[in-house]
């Protein structure tokens, strides 16, 4: 068996990942790097991360779009089936009209004039489009016979070449304006035509049905490929890759490369990986990776050959590669099937029978170990068939200073030239040999082994320390090891080991750490999808990591490379085996992205609505009220390599700490809620996923307006305005609320003692009365005991009378009747009474000498009921325009603000009502058993 055995990498996009459909055709870069996809379902814009879509709903004049282009006012023109054209400018779309596209046909093909006029070229004939308009330019009769046009290039500004799927190739003059079928088949070309290409020499390349065409100052050329191939080399697109370099797009063969100077043709198609075999146009973005479209497999990458894979679809009849070794110029691969040899041209060969092979091990002597499920033999160059070394089932071989180990799952079998003896260990991935001894490197944990026992290293207690990996020797004296967790640096001096560990966790880029190999002084760490190549001095001597990161798409293998399976060749090719086969690496034809991303806003939510830029822009920029201050900033960074690992940093400034960066982050969002007014410019830079920074930052500059009842100006003059409201509404609220409460106040004391007034007259006239007759019966008929109880009751109805009227009152005048209540108190209590009151009748009105006589009823009711005085006082003066009455006591006193300011007494709160109707001033002061002065002037 001789095969070829490699297959690269590619990553596909489909509708899984948001393209619009799987069917795609044209494919270009724009001004801002986007990629834009022609498909059957619509057209699809991608970023590197995620696609805006635009069909039939948005607007697009069909579905099915060929062609796609931008012009140089950064328009995209898309040319669909038997619809026209539509052109998308700054998200919306626009669909010019003016000629027949029922006639016309599919548009296949757009270009620009070099002085801004658009060609659009149709199966039918061609237009063009200026000032908006569009006009034909050319349109297939029957003299002309024009059909078929594909697509077309520019030989200069005057001059077409336009390949045609009927009718070969064309060539177009436009001043004056001539078009001539310069090939068809008569020349002995294909007529079926599909893609013309002019190179920087002016070579116009065309690609036919099988064939390739290159017209070079009016000679043509002709190159055929495999006729094995023919029908499968249909050339649908041109791409040059340098000045000797052609990739040839293939609608049946994947894509190939094309050597200018030789004619030799490199076909990459399914079985190096390719997704689909229908290839119709590609592109080389402006980070070196190419973008292919395609039937049914989305758009495909394909950046490098630096990451290959050997597996069972290239030619190796197992899947599975289980060991590699370099042995005899030859790489040799244990499979599941046998040993075979990979030589220097990629080509594959049987060394052993069909049989599962494990291990792999090239002796000091230069021979070939391998085990079986049933054995280990031994091959010599010299002697083509196997010896056989031992029996038994093994998976780990190794041999040094004429010691042969057989590792087996619960011992090591060492076999000697003189004796066999056995050391008791479990199952090892590998085994290092340090000093005068070996370490053993277990998922367990490491082990040294010396003469004929196994035991644990000091510092490495197997209960804090296993699940090792990987372990490789630096030299003589020191060895690496490493799991998930640490780096572990092993010295063996003077028979004491010295131990220093590195966190895994400080190389950032490495995630699921699988394996690694010392290659001088350099360090491979191998995890998934990608491989760290760090300098090992500056690591060991400086503590310092310096590293490169190299990535292949995301699981390229299937499986992850197995545990401690790196090999570095002597040419400096990275090896490791898996499940899924034998992973290469060549680091001299890996493509950097040293490209930093273009960046830009993806949108703008004000809360969680779009902000539409054109509602609040003005003359100062963009302006937004007060109240849209809820700001979310999605945030793009235009890279393709690897945008999954994007980071962004962004700032706001105009906000405290404005000036700092964030930490980098993966969340594109970057959100800023209730923003105070200010002028604010929102900043953000990103890496490419490679760690390459776009150093100039992305500003949005906004501005959130200061509400009008922040101004200044507004504060003061509303406080002006709202201190002098205040004060007015206050001051004549008080005003009329005091009449009203005065009014309420006066008219109801002054119905209560018309009340009074009247039960007064009623008990008098009538209940006294009948009393009077009473005690006069009770008299006449000699009922001593009756007519006393009558008298008494009259007695005591006539003095309830007095004390709801006073008539003494209106009789006596103010002056005798406040006497006369003064006088019968004292001769009523035990309280002694002096008083002093002067002549105030001719001093009050009538209403003012009832609210006075009321005042002091009500003080010396409460002074006998309360106040347990011995002696009291009572004196009214006329002083200048004022009365003051003064009653005071020796008694027990009281709190003021317990017994007046929240009295709830209702003969309290009327005294006090009377003071107010009577426009006085009353005081009250009081002591605990200092006894109580009130204090009442008025005015007069």
């Amino acid at each position: 068996m001789v095969s070829t055995a490699q297959r690269y990498q590619f990553k596909k996009y489909k509708t899984e990942e948001g393209l619009v459909n799987n069917e795609t055709f044209a494919i270009i870069q724009d001004s801002n790097n986007k990629i834009w996809v022609s498909t059957t379902g619509g057209i699809s814009c991608f970023n590197g991360k995620t696609f805006k879509n635009y069909t039939t709903e948005d607007g697009l004049a069909s579905n099915i779009v060929f062609s796609i282009f931008e012009d140089s006012k950064g328009r995209i023109w898309a040319g669909t089936l038997d619809n026209g054209v539509s052109i998308i400018e700054n998200g919306k779309i626009t669909n010019p009209k003016g000629v027949d596209f029922d006639f016309l046909g599919s548009a296949t093909y757009i270009l620009e004039g070099s002085d801004g006029t658009i060609y659009i070229i149709f199966v039918k004939g061609i237009v063009t489009y200026k000032n908006g308009k569009l006009e034909y330019l050319l349109k297939g009769t029957e003299e002309n016979q024009i059909s078929g046009f594909q697509s077309a290039d520019w030989h200069d500004d005057n001059t077409l070449y336009i390949a045609s799927s009927n009718r070969g190739i064309f060539k177009m003059s436009l001043n004056p304006l001539k078009i001539e079928n310069i090939y068809n088949e008569k020349d002995g070309i294909n007529n079926i035509c599909y893609s013309v290409f002019v190179d920087g020499k002016k070579d116009v390349w065309v690609g036919a049905y099988g064939e390739l065409y290159k017209i070079s100052n009016g000679k043509l050329t002709k190159y055929k490929f495999k006729q094995e191939d023919f029908d499968e080399n249909r050339v649908y697109g041109i791409l040059e890759e340098n000045e000797n370099e052609l990739f040839l797009s293939f609608e049946g063969n994947g894509f190939g490369i094309f050597n200018k100077q030789t004619g030799d043709l490199e076909v990459i198609n399914e079985a190096q990986g390719l997704p689909s075999k229908y290839i119709y146009r590609m592109i080389k973005d402006t980070e070196g990776n190419y973008w292919m479209t395609s039937y049914g497999e989305g758009i495909i990458r394909f950046r490098d050959m630096a990451f290959k894979i050997y597996d069972d679809t290239q030619g190796l009849p197992s899947k599975s590669v289980n060991a590699i070794v370099e042995w005899d110029g030859e790489l040799l691969m244990a499979t599941n099937d046998g040993v075979f040899a990979l030589d220097e041209h990629k080509k594959i060969r049987p060394i052993t029978k069909s049989g599962a092979i494990k291990n792999l091990f090239v002796t000091p002597n230069d021979n070939l170990l391998y085990t079986t499920e049933t054995a280990v033999f031994e091959h010599a160059k010299s002697n083509p068939r196997p010896r056989l070394i031992d029996e038994g089932d093994y998976n780990l071989l190794f041999e040094k200073q004429n010691k042969t180990f057989l590792f087996g799952t619960d011992k090591i079998k060492v076999l000697t030239k003189d004796s066999i003896y056995f050391i008791k260990s479990r199952r090892a991935i590998t085994i290092v040999p340090i000093a005068d001894r070996y370490i053993l490197g277990k998922i367990g944990g490491l082990f040294q082994m010396n003469d004929r026992k196994t035991d644990t290293i000091p510092g490495l207690h197997p209960n804090l320390h296993n699940d090792f990996r990987s372990l490789d020797a630096i030299n003589a004296n020191e060895v690496l090891a490493g799991n998930e967790k640490k780096l572990y640096h092993i010295t063996l001096q003077n028979e004491h080991f010295k131990i220093q560990t590195f966190e895994m966790n400080r190389f950032a880029s490495l995630k699921q750490f699988r394996a690694l190999k010392v290659d001088g002084k350099n360090l491979w760490l191998a995890g998934r999808d990608m491989l760290l190549k760090v300098d090992l001095e500056l690591l060991l001597q400086k503590d310092s990591i310096v590293s490169k990161k190299y990535t292949t798409v995301s699981h390229f293998l299937e499986n992850d490379i197995d545990f401690n399976s790196l090999l570095i060749t002597e040419d400096k090719t990275i090896l490791a085996t898996s499940l899924s086969g034998m992973l290469a690496f060549d680091e001299k034809t890996y493509l950097p992205n040293s490209q930093p991303p273009k960046l830009d806003l993806s949108g703008i939510l004000l809360f969680s609505e779009p902000l539409v830029d054109s509602l609040y822009k003005t003359g100062n920029g963009i302006v937004l009220p007060h109240q849209k201050n809820y700001l979310s900033f999605s945030m793009e960074a235009i890279t393709f390599t690897n945008p999954e690992n994007v980071h962004y940093k962004y700032r706001m400034k105009g906000l405290r700490d404005g000036n700092e960066w964030t930490q980098p982050t993966k969340d594109p969002i970057a959100v800023f809620s209730y923003l105070p007014p200010g002028d604010y410019t929102f900043e953000f830079i990103a890496d490419n996923g490679d760690g390459v920074w776009q150093n100039h930052p992305f500003q949005y500059a906004f501005v959130i307006t200061v509400p009008f009842w922040k101004t200044w100006f507004f504060w003061v003059s509303l406080l002006s305005v709202s201190s002098l409201s205040v004060f007015l509404f206050y001051y004549f609220k008080n005003k009329a609320e005091q009449k009203r409460n005065e009014a309420y106040t006066h008219n109801l004391i002054k119905a209560q003692e018309e009340e009074r007034t009247r039960v007064a007259r009623e008990l008098h006239d009538s209940v006294g009365q009948k009393l009077m007759l009473l005690t006069k019966k009770t008299k006449t008929n000699g009922n001593q005991e009756m007519e006393f109880l009558a008298a008494n009751t009259l007695e005591e109805l006539r003095a309830i009378s007095r004390g709801l009227h006073p008539a003494t009152l209106e009789r006596l005048g103010p002056t005798a009747a406040i006497r006369n209540m003064v006088d019968e108190v004292d001769s009523n209590t035990n309280i002694f009474f002096t008083h002093e009151i002067d002549d105030i009748d001719a001093l009050l009105s009538r209403e003012a000498s009832l609210h006075l006589y009321r005042i002091i009823q009500e003080t010396l009711n409460n002074m006998v009921k309360h106040a347990e005085a011995k002696a009291a006082s009572v004196t009214i003066e006329k002083k200048g325009h004022t009365i003051e009455a003064t009653i005071a006591d020796n008694g027990k006193g009281f709190e003021i603000s317990e017994k007046v300011m929240i009295s709830t007494s209702l003969g309290m709160k009327t005294l006090m009502e009377r003071a107010k109707i009577l426009h006085s001033k009353i005081d009250i002061k009081s002591q605990i058993n200092k006894g109580t002065t009130i204090t009442l002037i008025i005015p007069i």
